[in-house]
């Protein structure tokens, strides 16, 4: 299968090749052809250093049409500074694709991961989200709590254009290993008449049905001699989507379930031991890898944790808007003010039908169970008893099954003041910006649940997908609310109601000034020198609660109410946080209902989920429900207190401080210097750039350490573990880097141009690994006070060094006219330090103030390699007869690989690649314009990738290889005072492509659909 992709992929980029000649000669003829060549370098990146002369800044074209918008993203390659592929708006308003995400997926060596069918987030070469960099006008983008951003904040309706730099110069902000994304708005005094430009579609996604608006509103016009402009941009979005999930959750090794003795992995320490019972001579403790139970996990089974169906329906309100005056104050300075803002107000239903597989209890175990050849559960019969009334978790088959609401309710905010000026003075040009960002995340999580206790249920995972069905008993109907009646036999856990509000702040301002010195003198082009500040900062804050030393008890934001259905009268009172002997931050609020309680709640609080579950074309849906039975929150005020539910508790609560999830500070200092060259070399011209970047990064992260005592004690193990309380922490670090950059772009021919760049990069480490929250024991028995062994602390790291790379690019060009390009290249990066999961560091000074502790924390990795292959081609088929000479191809394939990365696989023992990276990936894309037809079909693939080397249970996740095929429709024409009206339609995973991801074999941890996606409408320039 995967062969027959790739040669697909070949053979479509071989014959966009051969077309490549052919349309040669007819396209450099043509009248056209030499008219758009004039204008061309108006387009330019923002940061390129070109050997020929760029054209007025009043000049700037308005790119208009497909073929007019690919052939700028060639003359932005050709011109750029350094290795760089370009998107360019086929018009005001109209960006390739709805999604930024989705429109950057189409460059070559750029990967997409998706959400809800959206693109979410993008990696450069395999380099993970996070450790690239994306800017807006040169601002830093904000994610929520993260340094990676979400491209649907940003309505693709704003854009300008869009730069993808995989190499380095200087010049550039610091901060992506991968690459850096700049995007880039329109400016006021571009404009050469007044625009107007207004946009309204439908959209749906076809597992709801309902169509929801899409508007957008371009207005811009100059005035006082065309030295003063104005542009606003406004973007309104109201997006339902809907995915349907199949989950496994994650793969646990929980024991031999199936009693077969059968080793199903190999680890080295205990190679010599052959059984099961053999385990029982090693030691209880040891070193990482070297324990008991590292030892009898290599005879566990593989099972799976969590099964269950989940529904996730979100409806999704949006909000960009894009507004900048711009002056010219004097023929040589210009200035300007914007401001951008983004909301989204987002409310999602989760509704979930679960099986808690946590336990062995919870099995029927020996030959009920079945096992595959590699130690995977396929077949498993739950327990046929409740385990003596329990009230506890994980016993028996009491409370195994539950279906359960969530409500989520998001409110996402970001806010960007720009101010800047462009001032030339002779040959000295002087550019400046500052910036003033914040983005605010509020947050409110609700859960209703109802368990119920059925006996021997059978679940059958499908050999080849893992995909789980589950067989109910004789007599237990899971679709009838007296399954969930009160059970003298079963545990006594009655409906569950959770709140969990949170709040992340994310923010950065910026001051930046940079010279551009023209000196023209022998090969030296011009000089260029800057400086640049930003201070950042993100906090993220979450239900919080806890106990100081001194014994103040700051109550938690976060309250769960866990009825107890046991027969007994009601008695609805409970303990409130931080009452009682031994005060608790958050406690489980557990009141008691009597049965007739239980019925009258269950009578008026439950529905049906919406719609047909997981309805993928093509999917075999033998052994799924349509729909089931579930909880709502209609009688949920009635029937659960909750006066203790405030969001006001998440950041001070009884007028002290919450302790944050972490708490960021970043105050960055930069300079650089840089000199361009342009050198005729006979007939041929050499051109490029070289330089150095300095960085200073200071950090303060703040975070909780949670002290422990093991206190002697005369109980059967001889001491009692004993929480003494919470502090409160700051620890600061502050580290340097030298990034130097060479680029060089060698014109062999007019047409073809090599290039050669090489550069050090580096990028931050994420804020949830520099934060420094510890869990530290303090051994205060005899023993401990007597050994070796130094007290112990779980944590994060302040004092990790960021992601470094030495990396360069070699690529060679071919550009026989302005609709054609085809192009190879080899890159590798040499990723000098890293950042791996948790590992024990032996005496550690973690507070800095001489005390040493043994912390499991993120630690610095050194020594992965990624190397990959690039191609991709491009062409108008001009050389046809009309009407075929619209049509045109594109065609990319990427190959990417990864060593000595240093990811250690937990669950089997193997190494893992690095993160992100798919293998292949390739593009296929044809168009038409003509006759005021634009249609454009493009398909997308991208092959098997690591999301994480770890998930809560240490599971590694993997995302199968899928694919996307998307299509627009458009014709524009003339009616009356609309200069171009165009009726447009759009369709987004025509091929109902679902995401499928595994803990690697047939361990599926999720499949996940979301529907193929549709917009019609229409877009009209006065």
């Amino acid at each position: 299968m995967r062969i027959s992709v790739l040669s697909r992929a070949f053979a479509t980029t071989s014959v966009v090749v051969l077309a490549l000649s052919t349309t040669t000669a007819m396209a450099q003829a043509s009248d056209s052809q030499q008219n758009r060549d004039e204008t061309s370098q108006s387009d330019a990146p923002a940061n390129s250093s070109t050997s020929s002369s760029t054209s007025e800044p009043g000049d700037v074209i308005v790119v208009s049409g497909i073929r007019e918008s690919l052939a700028s993203a060639i003359d932005r390659k050709k011109n750029a500074g350094t290795t760089v592929d370009s998107i360019v708006a086929e018009d005001v308003a109209k960006f390739p694709d709805k999604n930024i995400g989705e429109a950057l997926s189409r460059v070559t060596g750029v990967q997409l991961t998706r959400d809800f069918g959206e693109g979410v987030q993008v990696s450069i070469r395999g380099v993970e989200p996070d450790l690239n960099r994306v800017e807006v006008n040169g601002a830093t983008t904000l994610g929520q709590g993260g340094r990676g951003n979400d491209f649907r904040e940003l309505a693709a309706e704003l854009i300008k254009s869009v730069d993808v730099f995989k190499g380095y110069s200087v010049d550039l902000t610091e901060g992506g290993v991968g690459g850096t994304v700049a995007i880039t708005t329109r400016k006021p005094l571009e404009l050469r008449e007044p625009l107007l430009v207004a946009s309204l579609a439908g959209q749906t996604v076809d597992t709801i049905g309902s169509w929801k608006p899409r508007a957008t509103l371009v207005a811009g016009s100059k005035f006082l001699d065309n030295r003063i402009g104005f542009l606003v941009n406004a973007t309104y979005d109201r997006n339902d989507t809907r995915g349907d999930f199949i989950r496994n959750t994650e793969w646990v090794r929980l024991g031999d379930l199936n009693g077969d003795g059968r080793r199903n992995t190999v680890n080295p320490n205990f190679a010599n031991i052959e059984s099961l019972a053999g385990c029982g001579a090693v030691p209880t403790t040891g070193s990482t890898g070297a324990t008991r139970a590292d030892c009898q996990a290599q005879f566990y089974d593989f099972s799976p944790r969590i099964p269950r169906y989940g529904i996730w329906v979100r409806n999704d309100e949006r909000l960009s808007l894009d507004a900048t005056l711009q002056g010219e104050i004097a023929d040589n300075f210009r200035a300007y003010v914007g401001i951008q803002y983004n909301e989204r107000n987002n409310h999602l239903t989760d509704y979930n039908r679960v099986f808690d597989l946590t336990a062995t209890s919870r099995y029927t175990l020996g030959s009920s169970v079945t096992v595959d050849d590699n130690g995977n559960v396929i077949g498993l019969t739950t327990a046929p008893t409740v385990t003596n009334n329990a009230s506890t978790a994980n016993a028996g088959a009491g409370s195994i099954f539950n279906v359960e609401k969530r409500d989520f309710g998001y409110v996402q905010k970001s806010t960007y003041y720009n101010a800047g000026f462009d001032w030339n003075i002779g040959n000295l040009s002087v550019t400046g910006l500052a910036v003033n960002s914040k983005s605010t995340t509020f947050g409110d999580t609700n859960r209703i649940s109802i368990q119920a206790s059925p006996r021997s249920v059978r679940i059958e995972l499908d050999p080849e997908t893992g995909t789980p069905s589950f067989q109910f008993p004789a007599g237990f109907d899971a679709d009838d609310i007296s399954a969930f009646d009160y059970d003298a036999s079963a545990r006594a856990l009655g409906p569950r109601l959770d709140y969990r509000p949170t709040e992340t702040d994310n923010t950065e301002d910026q001051y930046k000034v940079d010279f551009d010195l023209l000196v023209e003198k022998s090969f030296l082009k011009s000089l260029e020198w800057g400086f640049q500040y930003r201070e950042a900062g993100a906090v993220s804050y979450g239900g919080g609660g806890y106990l100081t030393p001194d014994g103040t008890c700051i109550p938690s934001a976060n309250v769960t109410i866990q009825s107890i259905v046991n027969g007994s009268p009601d008695n609805l009172t409970y303990a409130l946080p931080c009452t009682g002997t031994s005060p608790n931050p958050a406690p489980t609020f557990s009141p008691v209902w009597s049965p007739d309680r239980l019925a009258a709640f269950l009578g008026g609080s439950v529905e049906q989920t919406p719609g047909t579950f997981y309805d993928q074309p093509g999917f075999n849906r033998s052994g799924l429900q349509n729909s089931w039975l579930t909880p709502n929150f209609d009688l949920v005020s009635d029937y659960f207190d909750q006066s203790g539910f405030n969001h006001d508790c998440v950041r001070v609560c009884n007028g002290q401080p919450q302790a944050p999830a972490f708490a960021i500070t970043e105050k960055i200092a930069a300079g650089y210097f840089k000199v361009n060259y342009d050198q005729p070399i006979g007939n041929m011209q050499l051109f490029g750039n070289f330089g150095l970047r300095v960085v200073r990064t200071h950090d303060v992260s703040s975070g909780t350490n949670i002290i422990r005592e093991r206190r002697p004690s005369n109980n059967a193990a001889g001491f009692t573990d004993v929480t003494v309380g919470t502090q409160l922490i700051s620890l600061e670090n502050e580290y340097w880097d030298w990034l130097p950059a060479f680029n060089a772009a060698f014109v062999i021919t007019p047409e073809i141009i090599a290039r050669a760049d090489w550069s050090q990069v580096m990028a931050r480490p994420r804020f949830t690994d520099l934060a420094p929250n510890s869990n530290c024991l303090y051994d205060l028995t005899a023993e401990g006070m007597a050994d070796d062994t130094l007290d112990g602390c779980s944590a994060g790291n302040p004092y990790l060094k960021p992601y470094r790379a030495s990396q360069w690019n070699l690529n060679v060009g071919w550009y026989p006219n302005r609709d054609t390009s085809f192009s190879v290249g080899y890159y590798q990066k040499d990723i000098s330090s890293f950042i791996l999961s948790r590992t024990l560091v032996r005496n550690v000074n973690f507070f800095g103030d001489g005390r040493l502790f043994d912390v499991n924390q993120p630690i610095n990795g050194t020594g992965a390699v990624q190397k990959g292959v690039e191609v991709s081609a491009q062409t108008a088929f001009t050389f046809l007869p009309s009407p075929l000479d619209g049509f045109g191809a594109i065609a990319n394939y990427t190959y990417s690989d990864s060593s000595n990365v240093g990811l250690v696989d937990q669950l089997t023992g193997g190494s893992l690649p690095y993160p992100y990276l798919s293998r292949h990936s390739y593009n296929l894309i044809g168009y038409y314009e003509k006759y005021g037809i634009a249609a454009r079909l493009a398909y997308n693939w991208r092959s098997r990738y690591l999301i994480a080397a770890a998930d809560r249970s240490g599971n590694p996740v993997f995302r199968d290889g899928s694919g996307y095929l998307d299509a627009r429709l458009g014709y524009t024409f003339k009616l009356g005072p609309v200069e171009k009206l165009e009726i447009f339609g759009e369709a987004k995973n025509l091929t109902g492509t679902a995401e499928r991801s595994t803990a690697g074999d047939i361990r599926m941890t999720e499949l996940a659909y979301s529907g193929r996606r549709y917009f019609f409408g229409f877009r009209a320039a006065f």
